[in-house]
């Protein structure tokens, strides 16, 4: 996938903590299909000076007011969903460093 690489940490960062998530994946009959398990970075870690930062995208009260009374004024329909994986896929654009997971060695 190429998602990541094993490296050395900068002398100037300290890596992110991480943690397994795991989830059973189950078929139609509630059976077990597969299971599944992601290392994640714990995102409670961030620096005091990143604090104030937002990741992920809000909207104002005020704007969710005015597209409400738009769509009732033209008598339109409003639709919502959520996009869970949304963060999970989005771009970075800057370097993270992790710690690796307890056990974890490369191939010889």
């Amino acid at each position: 996938m190429g998602t990541w690489k094993l490296v050395d940490t900068p002398r100037d960062c300290t890596p992110l903590p991480g943690v397994w998530s795991y989830r059973v994946k189950r078929d139609r009959d509630g059976n077990i299909s597969k299971y599944k398990a992601r290392w994640c970075s714990s995102g409670d870690m961030q620096m005091p000076w990143e604090y104030n930062n937002t990741y992920s995208p809000t909207s104002r009260f005020a704007a969710v007011q005015t597209i409400i009374a738009t769509a009732a004024q033209e008598g339109m329909e409003l639709h919502h969903w959520d996009i869970q994986g949304a963060f999970c896929t989005s771009d970075v654009d800057t370097e993270i460093y992790m710690r690796q997971p307890t056990g974890y060695a490369l191939p010889e």
